[in-house]
């Protein structure tokens, strides 16, 4: 019997309480009110009063609040979960505990600690000088209130301090440098120093606080400090350090909105020149705060800034990205986008599905870069409600197909209809190889981001279902457009752009911008895309997208991979937190490293173009201009974006051809079967195979060949009379079968080749290098390793058959016309780069078999040189102009910057804590300008005026960032008084050579500024 039964059975011989008389009163035990349901057993109740069973049913007693037994009436008006004691009521209470605790904090508390925790940050200069703050102060017990024992967690030590509840003992023990675990009557209490120390650790490792309190706890131990009891410090711990994240996210928020307030006042004057004198809209001060504030305040504030000034991006987008958005110059005529930015989808960074109902508080982020699921749940139902159902649209397609009246290009679309077909089908087998999450095993499934080129995150989309649907990435773009002026033009970089391009003409969708986007494919994806395709959405092959490759998304991906295991299992807004969090963090380091980035980018470019103009110049020394190269790719692109039906002079022609392959694919899988079962049956296996492998080999190519006969014999089918006379009399062609057999041949390279890129990606996004992974990792590595003999080895036979071709077209057993295909290059044959040969099917297909001409782009091998130097040529020339306008509008957004923050200094004399964090905000940005200023010389572009700090502001600057900053233990006083005298000596002598060192950069940037006006 089990446990559950045998308890309720114990519990059934319970006297009647005194008093009573009569038979019993029974319930049904479907009707009894109880509080607890054992788990896995629905149909069982756990009461006090035990079970009766009868032939009519289960039975049992229910006791009001006076312990006297109900009727069955009396019984039916007992609310359900009215059992006292029960687990429900517990956990019912326990719920509303946590409510009331977070309401209490985040209405109560933390708005009351923000003034206060500024005047301690000004006070002990950003908690560095903490004496004076830890000495016991305040009241220590009065009548208005009771004592309260606080055990206090420093760095070193554990230390207990009493506190008087006649003020907030938050209050008193932020005042000491110190943050409560809870907002009434805290136990505990954490330094402010430690806690900051943690936030930073979490942000540059693995956030892990379970990890992080034992460490600390046993450390105390080894000092002979302890709480009351072990390991008992993790949940105390980690409340205080989320109120405390809390309170400061708050302050950077409201500090963020007082100086937005002081933009809008100094952008709408007249005068913008003399920031300090005419001024005449005063801000705000800092608001009073009744609640914690909402994720969308930012965004709310971002948006009212806009109103102001509708003609350049928000303020929002100018703190993300100052080089894509920060400038005045963000419109550039001369280029096809004004700004670039890539979309793309993470499976790894998903949240497990938890059964459990317990109340989890509304954690976000003040500036949270997520948007909010409401919208991204409209989007959704928008483009369901657009978009026909897979069934009709499938049933749709078999029709037209049996018809033969599928169009041959879409409206809107440059790419055959065919061609994106392909595309698509190569990309959903893509899918399939990768990891993905199953909605079964968790409730969030991935991340989507849109980043600028720069890698700087736009805004994160948290995806909750299995694939990745085209419903988030249209949110992003929708976001984007509505943050941007109405003539910006963005260039969108995405895995699959061809496909969602072909999704936006065909239904509609961002209907009303969409003639202001370009699409196209991040590069290291693009050999998934059919050739044609690649040639129209390729980076590097189509106007505007200068070298940016598109994969900034890949790389973010990989900075925040620490976050896995903990994302894994946190709950929804701890996830969604930690991530705004990580994202932050790497902002700060990004902004700092921007400088960096365009110099790298610049040298880089140089780099291309010098190596671009030394390959083009002896194709030019032939006669061939750049107008003739430039004819002679728009040419080639015509041609080779022709739909397939068109490409072959007949139709029956083309069926015929196709049968002939797939018979010569049949043939090859024939024989790549019989070895394997050669190996079945002798027992001898290859390295790294074993029968369970060489088994799933069989049955893979089985199923192939039984699929490639049923088609053969659908598409004879489907030939005329004099298409099957044909088919018996071009099977004895000599030449058409080796030309047939090496297109094959290829088409399977080709796809071979695309299987081990998508194979070896898994190899190249390795995110925990455990021992058990590291093991499959070297599995992978020679499982494809050991394919790489077999598609050598194809190419081989490929370059045999070309050989073959190209003799009988020397003795004249081809038709007239025929071109020689070109062999395929061993050396370099796993790149699938875009200008390789392997894309081209030159003298493989009908199209050119006549003697009216071979164009250039086609039969002369300088000038298809030509036309690839000339490509990189073009890119790099429409880098360089990027890159230039990228250094202005960061020397614009350093500048606003600044007037923007000694304007604040100005209207904030009288709140020396808004000074304080305002002179901090000035370091920041003198510490960016040491950073960018440097770098930033070698691209040309003419600057007006400075940056914006002055030369002895950038020359202290310069002096901190290259001296010690440390506290110094006195010795003697004679000594110490030497000491400071030479100090001062040799830091005047250090000045005085530093700003004669900026006055001669200042001169040399003048002069060169002067040389270039004088050029142009």
């Amino acid at each position: 019997m089990p446990s559950a039964f045998r308890r309720a059975s114990a519990l059934g011989s319970v006297p009647a309480p005194a008093g009573s008389t009569g038979a019993p009163s029974l319930v049904p035990i479907s009707d009894v009110p109880v509080s607890r349901r054992p788990y896995g057993l629905p149909e069982v109740v756990v009461g006090a009063e035990g079970r009766v069973y009868a032939a009519g049913g289960t039975f049992s007693q229910v006791r009001g609040a006076d312990g006297v037994v109900l009727t069955p009436n009396e019984a039916a008006h007992v609310p359900m979960n009215a059992g006292d004691g029960g687990i429900g009521a517990e956990t019912q209470s326990r719920a509303e505990k946590k409510q009331r605790q977070w309401r209490r904090w985040s209405e109560d508390i933390i708005p009351a600690l923000l003034k206060p925790y500024l005047s301690l940050l000004h006070e002990s200069l950003g908690l560095r000088n903490m004496e004076e703050f830890r000495k016991p102060k305040g009241c220590l017990g009065c009548a208005d209130g009771h004592l309260i024992e606080v055990s206090c967690i420093f760095f070193e030590k554990i230390e207990k301090i009493s506190l008087c509840t006649c003020t907030d003992p938050a209050l008193q023990l932020l005042n000491q440098g110190l943050f409560p675990c809870a907002p009434l009557e805290p136990t505990l209490a954490v330094d402010l120093n430690v806690l900051d120390f943690a936030r930073s650790l979490f942000a540059n490792a693995a956030p892990n606080t379970t990890a992080w309190c034992e460490t600390l706890e046993g450390f105390l131990s080894s000092k002979n400090f302890k709480l009351t009891t072990r390991d008992s410090l993790r949940g105390r711990f980690g409340n205080a350090l989320l109120w405390y994240a809390t309170l400061t996210d708050t302050k950077n928020l409201l500090m963020r909105d007082y100086l937005n307030k002081m933009r809008g006042a100094v952008l709408s004057m007249d005068d913008e020149d003399d920031v300090a004198e005419d001024v005449h809209y005063e801000p705000q001060s800092l608001r009073e705060e009744t609640t914690e504030p909402q994720p969308g305040d930012v965004e709310e504030e971002y948006n009212k800034n806009k109103d102001f000034h509708p003609n350049r991006p928000s303020e929002y987008l100018r703190e993300r990205c100052p080089l894509c958005f920060g400038g005045e110059n963000w419109c550039k005529p001369e280029e096809l986008v004004d700004a670039i930015v890539c979309i793309d989808a993470c499976f790894t960074q998903k949240r497990r599905k938890t059964d459990s109902k317990q109340w989890q508080g509304p954690r976000t982020h003040p500036e949270t870069i997520f948007i909010p699921k409401d919208e991204v749940e409209a989007m959704e139902t928008k483009v369901e409600e657009i978009r026909p159902p897979k069934k009709s649209k499938a049933k749709g397609k078999s029709t037209q197909a049996g018809a033969g009246a599928e169009p041959d290009y879409e409206p809107g679309m440059q790419v055959p209809t065919s061609v994106l077909d392909g595309c698509h089908d190569s990309f959903l087998a893509a899918d399939e190889k990768r990891m993905k999450a199953s909605t079964l095993f968790f409730a969030d499934t991935g991340l989507m981001a849109l980043l600028c080129r720069h890698d700087r995150v736009l805004w994160l989309v948290n995806m909750t279902s299995a694939g990745e649907k085209q419903h988030y990435a249209l949110t992003l773009i929708m976001k984007l457009y509505e943050h941007i002026p109405e003539s910006m033009r963005i260039g969108l970089l995405y895995d699959i752009g061809c496909q969602l391009h072909r999704s936006c003409e065909k239904f509609g969708f961002l209907g009303n911008f969409l003639d202001r986007i370009v699409f196209g494919i991040s590069v290291f994806h693009a050999y998934g895309h059919q050739w044609p395709c690649q040639v129209i959405y390729h980076p590097r092959k189509c106007v505007g997208f200068g070298l940016t490759d598109g994969e900034g998304c890949e790389r973010f991906w990989s900075a925040i991979k620490a976050l896995i295991p903990s994302c894994r299992v946190s709950g929804y807004y701890n996830r969604i937190y930690m991530i705004d969090t990580q994202v932050k963090h790497i902002d700060e380091k990004s902004l700092l490293s921007l400088g960096n980035w365009l110099q790298r980018k610049w040298k880089t470019t140089v780099e291309k173009k010098n190596a671009a103009c030394e390959g083009l110049q002896p194709i030019l020394d032939l006669g061939y201009t750049e107008d003739v190269l430039q004819n002679e790719w728009k040419a080639q692109i015509i041609e080779q974006t022709k739909p397939l039906t068109k490409q072959s002079k007949h139709l029956a022609n083309k069926e015929i051809e196709d049968i002939l392959a797939l018979a010569k694919n049949v043939e090859n899988n024939a024989k790549e079967l019989e070895e394997y079962e050669n190996m079945l049956d002798s027992g001898e296996y290859e390295d790294g195979l074993d029968a369970s492998t060489v088994q799933s080999y069989i049955e893979d190519l089985q199923a192939k060949i039984k699929k490639t006969k049923k088609t053969i014999s659908n598409k004879k089918a489907k030939l005329s009379v004099d298409g099957r006379i044909n088919l018996s009399k071009l099977v004895g062609n000599e030449f058409l079968k080796i030309r047939m057999n090496a297109l094959a041949l290829k088409q399977r390279i080709r796809d071979r080749l695309r299987q081990r890129k998508f194979e070896i990606e898994g190899l190249e996004r390795a995110y925990r290098n455990t021992v058990n992974q590291a093991k499959l990792q070297k599995h992978t590595d020679q499982q494809i390793r050991r394919k790489e003999p077999g598609i050598q080895s194809l190419a081989r036979s490929y370059n045999k058959l070309c050989t073959e071709l190209v003799k009988m077209i020397e003795t004249k057993k081809a038709p007239r016309g025929a071109l020689a295909p070109l062999p395929i290059e061993l050396e370099g044959l796993f790149r699938l780069d875009v200008d390789d040969n392997i894309w081209q099917d030159i003298g493989l297909t009908d199209n050119n078999d006549d003697d009216t001409g071979i164009p250039l782009w086609l039969g002369n091998d300088d000038v298809r040189v030509g036309i690839k130097w000339l490509l990189q040529l073009d890119r790099c020339m429409e880098e360089e102009r990027r890159l230039e306008a990228e250094k202005i509008s960061m020397f614009q957004w350093m500048q606003e910057e600044w007037a923007i923050t000694n304007a604040a200094l100005l209207w904030s004399e009288q709140s020396p804590e808004l000074v304080y964090q305002l002179n901090m905000r000035k370091k920041y940005l003198l510490r960016l300008c040491l950073n960018w200023e440097p770098v930033v010389r070698q691209i040309p572009g003419i600057l007006e005026g400075s940056w914006g700090p002055t030369l002895e502001e950038l020359a202290e600057a310069r002096k901190f960032e290259n001296t010690e900053n440390v506290i110094e233990r006195e010795t003697h006083v004679e000594e110490s008084e030497n000491m400071s005298v030479d100090s001062d000596e040799e830091r005047f002598m250090e000045e005085s050579e530093m700003m004669d060192n900026l006055e001669t950069e200042r001169l040399d940037v003048e002069i060169d500024y002067s040389d270039d006006e004088m050029m142009l």
